[in-house]
């Protein structure tokens, strides 16, 4: 299984930053790590307490910090024009498959759109292995040459993260 997160920005005003952050993280090999840790005390916090801060700048620096990151590093990378253009870059490609809000996923190229309970991605994921199975595919070689190869999605999933 291949996870794949790409920055879909649909408050600007308010999540711009923390998704430059998510590149700033990736810098210093920290990236899911702080994808989860501002989910929770970020993006969950705020919607508890519809506190805005909890988005903003330094909620996010001091995350950074907790996580054990170099802070004045971090804030520069932030915001870098190099973390605005990754940010950009995944909007533009979000945008040639025409998602428009999240949560947002693929499946073996297959788009599905809004939450779903676990059981729901169970169901999908199930019935693509089947697929992938009765293709005589090696599990190896399965997404480059029948998803990738054939065209079913061109997403640039296995670009490095941001140095």
């Amino acid at each position: 299984m291949r996870v794949v997160y790409k920055n879909m920005v649909v408050h600007p005003q308010t999540v711009q930053k923390a998704h430059q952050a998510t590149c700033a993280a990736a810098k210093q090999q920290k990236f899911l790590g702080f994808y989860h840790a501002f989910w929770e005390k970020g993006f969950g916090a705020y919607s508890q307490s519809r506190d805005p801060s909890k988005l903003g700048e330094e909620n996010i620096l001091a995350i950074a910090k907790e996580l054990g990151m170099d802070p004045a590093r971090f804030k520069t990378d932030m915001d870098s024009q190099d973390c605005v253009g990754f940010v950009n870059a995944d909007m533009q490609e979000l945008q040639k498959f025409k998602v428009s809000g999240t949560p947002a996923f693929f499946i073996n190229g297959k788009f599905v759109g809004g939450a779903l309970p676990k059981e729901g991605f169970k169901q999908i994921i199930d019935q693509q292995l089947k697929v992938a199975e009765a293709s005589g595919v090696s599990a190896a070689d399965y997404y480059n040459k029948e998803i990738m190869g054939k065209g079913e999605k061109a997403f640039k999933s296995a670009a490095p993260a941001p140095h």
